[in-house]
Formats: C-alpha cells, structure tokens, sequence
C-alpha cells in the first residue's frame, strides 16, 4: 500500500474511554496525524501533537472538525451509539472516506443477539445506515470490527464499554482472580471468540493503512476461541490452584435479565450478555460462523495460556 492511499488523517471519538484509549494509543504509535472530538466537559488529556476539538454532538459547527479528516474512528458509549447516525451523514458531507463504527463485542449481524440485547439492534441500525451512506456516496466507506469479548481489559470500573463486555480482569467472563472462583453456565463447553486489546489497536491500525481491502467489510477478528471450561484450566494451570466452581444456567440469567429490564433494572443487560456469550445461538463462535480477517489484517497467533499467565502476573503484581 503506497502512503498516498493510507488514510492519515484520524478523527477520533471516544479516546479517553478505557477500550477507546488504548486503541488510540495503538494509532498513536503508529504515526496517524489525530484529531480527538470530546465533550466540552472532558479532563482527558492527550500528547502534544494530537490536536483536540471540543463541541457537543449538537453543536452546529460540528461539521469543522470533519472537514480534512481521512477517516472517522468511533468508540462512543453504549448511550451513545445512535448518535452516530448523524456523525456518519456529517463524515459523508465532510468528504470523509471511511468510518469505523463503535462495534466490537459479539457478532452485531446475529438475529439472536438483537433479540437479547439492545444495544446490538442499535448496532446494526448503525451499519445499516453506514451501508446506505456508501451506496450514495462512492467516495465514502466503512469498516465493522467483531472481536469478541476484549479478554485482557485491565480496567476495573464495572461498567458495561462501548461492545457491551468485559474482559478476564472484570470478572465478567465468570472468573475472579481474586477469589479463585469460576460461574461456570450450562455444561461449560460452548466455545465464543475473543480478543486482546492490543489486537484489536493493531486491527484498527490495518483497516486504516489498507483502505482497499476492507472497504465496506465487516470483519471478524479474534486472538482466540475457546470455551469456558478451557480457560478454568487455563486459569487453574496459570494459578497453581484448584478453582471453585459454581454453576449457572443461560436459561434462568435471560429470565432473570428480562425481568430486571422490564422493573428498570438495567443490570438485567449484563445477565442477558451472559445469556448472549454462553447460549450457543448468538453468533459468538467466529470461527464456525466465518472466515477470520487476521491474515488480512495481518495479526499475530496468540495464545490462551500466555495470554491468561500474563493476566494472572499482571494481577499478582497488582496485589503484591
């Protein structure tokens, strides 16, 4: 790919959050020339040779901070993906030519995961109008990234991220580190994909640098996949220790979940993404769904076992 077809010039949203952030980094020493878009009540601070833009998403010059930009990448909050509908019409106006999507997590195209889980239908609301946007528009175009689960998130914040789960670290998968205790549903052997976060920062980096390739694509990555029984002993292995394990059913958590939306409780989204992850019908195993993009995109083979070790040491170093 010559210089003259990479896309340099990045408007990023969303960089100071704890998946966004990294993945910024990730352009970052890359070299990209970046933008960074924030609300004006953000105290994210950045390099000195990133330039930042405050406005709200209403703001009627918004459309100045697109005009330039090779391409959009978007990593808003769950509450906010439907505002990219408009950030994508003012990408379009702009001469932007390529958006990439908050997406992440589990495979957004799924029926099954749209019936579960909101904010996956607001996903694909959001493709399905980036997809109209580059049939009208020849010059524009976009790239979707499902990655799974990010395995290795260090952040410990508890809240749901832009692609709606945690990693290893959270103890949203089922697993605590702390307490050596693994949620083990059903009969544990249904396998999902996932991914590290550095892959992801590198995905992202080679969308931008091959335009060609991964125009109008959406793209499945994952560092592995595997079933929660395989990373118990994983975990075990990595620990030196025998886990507790306690069971749980994806039937009773979507249930349990769809009764708790239905009261207001939204902690009901994180039984329904349990339900999601362990069911077996909601499209999380990439690899027997589609053809991975890695070897497009040029990742690297990773592996449970050095990658659960690493999060076993960077934890016992934590607590040490």
């Amino acid at each position: 790919m010559s210089d003259s077809q990479i896309l340099k010039n990045v408007l990023f949203i969303g960089a100071g959050g704890n998946i966004g952030g990294p993945i910024f980094r990730s352009l970052e020493n890359a070299g990209f020339d970046l933008t960074v878009l924030s609300r004006p009540n953000s105290t994210n601070k950045f390099g000195p040779n990133v330039k930042v833009v405050k406005k709200e998403y209403d703001d009627p010059s918004l459309h100045e901070v697109f005009e330039g930009q090779d391409a959009v990448v978007s990593f808003v909050s769950v509450t906010a993906l439907l505002d990219q509908l408009k950030l994508i019409d003012i990408a379009v106006k702009a001469g932007v030519k390529r958006f990439i999507p908050s997406e992440l997590g589990s495979n957004t195209l799924n029926p099954k995961a749209q019936e579960l889980v909101l904010f996956y239908k607001q996903k694909r609301t959001v493709l399905d109008h980036l997809e109209a946007a580059a049939k009208q528009n020849p010059s524009f175009s976009w790239t979707g990234l499902a990655t799974g689960p990010v395995f290795d998130w260090i952040s410990t914040s508890g809240s749901i991220s832009s692609h709606g789960h945690q990693g290893l670290k959270n103890s949203f998968l089922g697993f605590d580190l702390k307490a050596h205790t693994a949620l083990i549903y059903d009969d544990g052997d249904i396998r999902s994909s996932y991914s590290n976060l550095a892959t992801i920062g590198e995905a992202v980096v080679a969308v931008l640098r091959e335009p060609v390739q991964t125009a109008n694509m959406y793209l499945y990555i994952s560092s592995f996949t595997v079933s929660q029984n395989e990373i118990l002993a994983s975990l075990e292995k990595a620990t030196a220790t025998k886990w507790t394990v306690n069971k749980g059913s994806t039937v009773d958590r979507e249930r349990e979940g769809k009764v708790k939306l239905a009261n207001g409780d939204f902690s009901g989204v994180l039984l329904l993404l349990a339900r999601l992850m362990y069911g077996g019908d909601a499209g999380t195993n990439f690899e027997g769904e589609r053809t991975l993009a890695n070897k497009l995109l040029g990742l690297p083979q990773e592996s449970l076992d050095a990658t659960v070790q690493s999060v076993v040491d960077g934890q016992n170093r934590e607590t040490g």
